[in-house]
């Protein structure tokens, strides 16, 4: 008999409901495990998978990253021996931080006794796929999310290498040159690979400028194209030729859906420059390298300047003028210390009214203390509906001595 009652369940009915919920919770439960002794989270599975997505992105917007180097007594490279060795780590002070963290490690060399050796693909492969990053080559990325009228979204990335992981030959001409392979991959939100890039390339500089190189590093430019709007992460990968180093770097990037015509930012772009004097960054002069948009790493008393765009901006009917308000934020440890005065946007005869080019900047005043910091720009359109009238985005920086 059938009960047109949805409450009314019969005792068998409610005991296999009771079954599947509990063999559902059991088959969380090795993964929620999993995830917690190799230094992660458990993203439990749901209907709105962005949810999932935003808390990744969430975790990424502040943290420390701590790295342990055991000697080499840790390793066995005459047996292959494997140990097991665990590792610890507490806070002292509690609540404030959360430490996650695998628990420990095998002792083994890097190639079995007797192994042949990983072709360069192998070893680019096996980069890529590994949950594990690779330090042979340091690297530093910065994504950032734009969108142009003619080629549609992308995502335009700086990738800072420490030159000195690279191996340089001497040429005939005088010159320095290293040649290295690079390989940039965007995941989707699934893990399936959306779009990909590789290519072999050459750093050649000259003998004068080859100190600074290994003093300040190189950028190396990379651009995808993004063909539809959702949450990504992109990986890299760059392998040293004549050493067979490798370093890896990745990102989660946010790709908004434009066509909707809702309010949405561009990456956010920032720099410091050494003041000169005045309030603005007129008569101000270069500051390192390490100062640049890829590396962030800023002293106080600099003007750090920060730029983005604007799309999808509504204008008045009659005016044709749109009315967005502009306003920063610096955040240390999740707290705010700095909340800058609303503005007004000023526009100046742009070239594409869904585009519009925005940018501020601040002195980093003596009072912010060497450390991590977040730099958060909201964008607020007084003409759009409630629900979708803001917009921001933040990117990481550092404060050092």
């Amino acid at each position: 008999m059938r009960s047109d009652n949805p409450a009314a369940l019969s005792g068998l009915g409610r005991e296999k409901l009771d079954k599947r919920a509990g063999d559902f919770r059991d088959s969380q439960d090795g993964l929620n495990y999993l995830a917690a002794e190799t230094g992660g989270f458990f993203v439990h599975n749901s209907n709105d998978l962005g949810l999932g997505i935003k808390r990744v992105l969430e975790d990424q917007s502040g943290y420390y990253l701590i790295g342990y180097r055991p000697d080499e007594s840790t390793f066995d490279p005459r047996t292959g021996r494997r140990k097991f060795h665990h590792l610890a780590m507490k806070v002292t002070r509690p609540g404030k931080y959360t430490v996650r963290m695998r628990n420990g490690f095998f002792g083994f060399a890097d190639a079995a006794p007797g192994a042949s050796p990983l072709t360069p693909r192998d070893q680019i492969i096996g980069a890529l796929t590994s949950p594990f990053g690779s330090a042979g080559v340091h690297l530093q990325l910065t994504s950032l999310f734009g969108n142009d009228a003619r080629v549609g979204s992308f995502m335009r990335s700086m990738l800072h290498v420490d030159a000195n992981d690279l191996t340089f030959t001497k040429q005939s001409d005088g010159w320095r040159q290293a040649t290295f392979d690079v390989v940039a991959v965007t995941f989707g939100d699934n893990g399936n690979v959306v779009d990909e890039l590789s290519r072999t390339d050459t750093f050649r500089v000259s003998e004068e400028g080859f100190q600074e190189v290994l003093k300040h590093g190189f950028l190396y430019f990379v651009v995808l194209p993004i063909k539809k709007a959702g949450a990504y992460q992109l990986r890299t990968v760059l392998r040293d030729h004549d050493s067979d180093r490798i370093g890896t770097a990745a990102q989660f990037v946010e790709v908004p859906d434009l066509k909707k015509d809702h309010l949405a930012l561009s990456g956010l772009m920032i720099n410091a420059v050494s003041k000169s004097g005045g309030e603005t960054n007129h008569g101000s002069a270069p500051a390192a390298p390490e100062a640049g948009e890829a590396v962030r790493q800023f002293k106080t008393g600099m003007f750090m300047r920060y730029g983005f765009v604007i799309y999808n901006a509504h204008l008045d009917k009659n005016t044709r003028q749109p009315q967005l308000q502009v306003q920063m934020r610096l955040f240390r440890n999740g707290q705010v210390v700095f909340t800058g005065k609303v503005q007004p946007f000023l526009l100046n005869n742009p070239p594409d009214v869904n585009r519009l080019a925005a940018d501020g900047g601040i002195t980093l005043g003596a009072d912010l203390i060497p450390g991590e910091y977040v730099c958060q720009v909201i964008v607020n359109d007084l003409l759009a509906d409630e629900k979708h009238r803001s917009a921001s985005q933040w990117l990481d920086f550092e404060i050092v001595k």
